[in-house]
């Protein structure tokens, strides 16, 4: 345990604790080296789970991994780092943000007007195109993770349990538990389903509604607020704050809907309606708003005389290291220049098409996803019917009619696990475990 006082590598002197996050205690340090002010963070010891110590160390590395890469006004400066699943003291070290956050903020009796709740969701949505585009899912978004600095500027805090759609990392979910915090938690996470952009934005609805309220959309215990998540429309707005915008409103309660696909696309959809009331809210594009810079250009002049094999496992690569939105665009261009090229290219251009599907459904656009994957599953079926790219395609469209709330996805996820089973390869392991726990998911909700 740490106290003030407590001097962390002979380096940071910790002079009182600031708050406390989803996996630790924040606190206020002394950096002998610098000579400045930071914030250091650690990790509750007490809920390493004694059966899987290795979890908690590798969601703090996660954190720490992800602060280090991104550089953003609204994410605290990454600074230094200790690591080790052998140390007590591993530990973050942050940018230090004079400020309060927004619970202290309320507690203090401030009430928002409209017009700094529109300017908090807008700095909000900014960070959250910043992150969703790796894609990032913070997955606690509350107003105790939402700081207001001394210059009116708003920082995002505390991405312990954030997700990450990288391929060795989707799986860290602390023993399986429901993570966030209750009150702000959208439906998929209450029902301990996957989470996508749209889950971020749902909490964001969570957070604008109690600040122009006074009280979040539901209330009770713990079971009964996971239930109004799922299945209880929340009061409007302006019945409990008379007078607000209608736009301000609309915006808030569509972003509250129980299913994912009839929320914004994205942040960049939410901060539009915000910005621009009078507009309705645009159809999803095929590819992030936010560009790209430079250096991510999926294919430029160069890379386009690169070998097809090469430019479909670059896109793979991008893929798994969860860099979704350039994967993205880079495999659409392969699916187009594979399709211009004739039907002796059909197998490289499938693969692509479902690679491009599998980027739309983790940047949340569903419904884009579900319909490329049902039309490139009956171009597939002439197969035989345990060929592995029609199974992982009809996997795919099984999840995402369950994500658009159509109980079909079970039937479509049972028939791919019965002929999984059937063949039994060795090589189908792994999707066969992914089906199976998909199905008994499903099945229970």
């Amino acid at each position: 345990m740490w106290s003030d006082g407590h001097v962390l590598d002979e380096r940071y002197e910790l002079r009182r604790r600031l708050g406390r996050g989803a996996m630790g205690d924040v606190w206020l340090a002394y950096d002998r080296q610098s000579r400045r002010a930071v914030a250091v963070k650690g990790i509750h010891w007490e809920l390493l789970d004694p059966h899987h110590p290795e979890e908690l160390i590798q969601r703090f590395m996660l954190e720490a991994d992800l602060l280090a890469r991104w550089e953003h006004p609204g994410i605290p400066a990454f600074l230094d780092a200790r690591v080790d699943s052998a140390a007590s003291d591993a530990y973050l070290v942050m940018e230090y943000v004079l400020g309060r956050d927004l619970t202290q903020v309320v507690a203090d009796g401030h009430r928002f007007s409209e017009g700094e709740v529109v300017s908090l969701a807008v700095q909000i949505c900014d960070v959250l195109e910043h992150t969703h585009a790796i894609p990032v899912i913070h997955r606690d978004l509350k107003p105790a993770n939402i700081m207001l600095t001394d210059r009116h500027r708003v920082m995002v805090l505390d991405f312990g349990v954030a997700k990450v759609f990288r391929t060795e990392q989707t799986r860290l979910t602390q023993n399986n538990r429901a993570l966030g915090t209750v009150a702000y938690m959208s439906p998929e996470q209450c029902e301990g389903g996957d989470v996508h952009p749209r889950s971020d934005l749902y909490s964001l609805a969570c957070v604008l509604y109690e600040l122009l309220t006074g009280i979040p959309p539901f209330d009770g215990n713990v079971a009964q607020v996971m239930h109004h998540h799922r299945y209880k429309a929340p009061e409007p707005v302006s019945l409990l704050r008379p007078g607000v915008s209608p736009a301000l409103e609309a915006v808030i309660m569509a972003s509250l809907a129980k299913l994912a696909c009839d929320r914004p696309a994205t942040a960049g959809e939410f901060r539009r309606g915000l910005e621009s009331p009078h507009e309705p809210l645009a159809t999803c594009p095929l590819v992030s708003s936010r560009p790209l810079s430079p250096l991510s250009d999926p294919d430029g002049p160069a890379l386009e005389t690169l070998p097809t094999a090469v430019r479909i496992t670059r896109a793979q690569a991008l893929f798994e290291e969860g860099l979704i939105a350039q994967a993205m665009p880079t495999y659409a261009r392969l699916a187009q220049d594979l399709a211009d090229l004739g039907p002796e290219h059909f197998e490289d251009a499938a693969r692509c098409r479902f690679g491009l599907a599998r980027c739309q459904r983790h940047l949340g656009y569903q419904e884009e996803a579900l319909k490329a994957l049902s039309a490139l599953a009956d171009e597939l079926r002439p197969r035989s019917p345990d060929d592995r790219l029609l199974l992982e395609v009809r996997f795919h469209v099984g999840q995402l009619l369950l994500d658009l709330g159509d109980e079909h996805g079970i039937a479509e996820l049972a028939e791919v696990y019965q002929i999984l089973t059937a063949t039994a390869r060795p090589e189908d392991a792994a999707i066969t475990a992914e089906v199976r726990r998909a199905l008994t998911r499903a099945s229970l909700g």
